[in-house]
């Protein structure tokens, strides 16, 4: 017999939220395409950025509330959430009961599921929509689960019935985890590092560039000869070329170690480690070429 949790607000909340930051993310995309480039169109564009990946964010956590849901069958009870499986036998479940006893704080970072975490101090384990003084704690020899039935009396007679059957099989507790939770870049934390930094610096780079093109000539040198005299002129706007080139790049080699991780981890590293430096040497082209232009 399945059952879903209690509903909360928080979900409402959540959904609106997010629509209401994706609108306002291209809202100021729609205003920043008609400014023109300089430090005011950075900033508006760093905001929407922040904004859309909220709304990402929020959209996620409540996906992955949509997908909890409770089974009581006759060997276990099974809680699904987020591609996770919990398994709990039904033989090492001592009771079924109120949570009001429950001291489980809510992990408002988590928001909309504040309420769905691990305490390692108590070794409660919640997968809940509520507070604990809302929801039923299902007792075993060494965990505590915190859950939300829909029908908490529903839930506990299921759990009755099927306990007075006995179990057809024995299982052990154990917990499932979703098989995109067990990839490699999750565990990797140099890959990481590595991906994140680049795109990161490949940003800063983009937005540095735009943040100083006011600054600079209508028309400016990108390259010089021995002398320092220009030896290449060209459009201000060309400058974005150099942000552009290094992000294409980087975008490459994050493709290319992504496909080759799996068989040759260290040239995945080596593309990753180059569109990091690519990103820092492009940071210093564009460094001096302002410059050079303004002074």
């Amino acid at each position: 017999m399945s059952f879903r949790p209690l509903f909360s607000r928080d979900r409402i909340w959540a959904g609106l939220l997010a629509l209401a930051f994706i609108a306002l993310s291209f809202i100021l995309i729609a205003f920043i395409l008609r400014r023109p480039v300089g430090p005011a169109s950075v900033i508006l564009a760093a905001v929407a950025l922040i904004l859309f990946i909220s709304a990402l964010w929020l959209l996620y956590r409540l996906w992955a509330l949509h997908t909890l849901d409770y089974w009581v069958l006759r060997d276990a009870i099974h809680i699904h959430w987020n591609g996770e499986e919990v398994i709990i036998p039904l033989g090492d479940v001592e009771s079924i009961q109120r949570a009001d006893h429950i001291a489980f704080p809510a992990r408002w970072p988590h928001w909309p599921e504040p309420w769905i975490g691990y305490d390692a101090n108590t070794r409660v384990l919640a997968y809940a929509t509520q507070p604990p003084a809302h929801s039923l704690a299902i007792h075993t020899p060494d965990t505590i689960y915190l859950v939300s039935p829909n029908d908490p009396d529903g839930f506990i007679a299921a759990f009755r019935a099927r306990r007075d059957f006995g179990p057809a099989r024995q299982l052990k507790p154990v917990i499932y985890l979703a098989p995109w939770r067990e990839h490699w870049l999750l565990c990797d934390r140099w890959a990481q590092a590595l991906l994140l930094g680049g795109w990161l610096l490949g940003l800063f780079l983009l937005g540095y560039t735009a943040w100083h093109y006011p600054q600079l000539p209508e028309t400016i040198a990108l390259r010089v000869d021995l002398q320092g005299n220009p030896a290449l002129l060209s459009p201000r706007r060309a400058i974005f070329l150099i942000p552009g080139f290094t992000l294409l790049a980087g975008f490459f080699n994050a493709a290319l170690g992504y496909a080759l991780y799996p068989y040759r981890r260290f040239f995945a590293y080596l593309l990753w480690s180059t569109s990091v430096v690519l990103q820092i040497i492009g940071l210093y082209v564009v460094a001096q070429l302002i410059a050079q232009a303004v002074g």
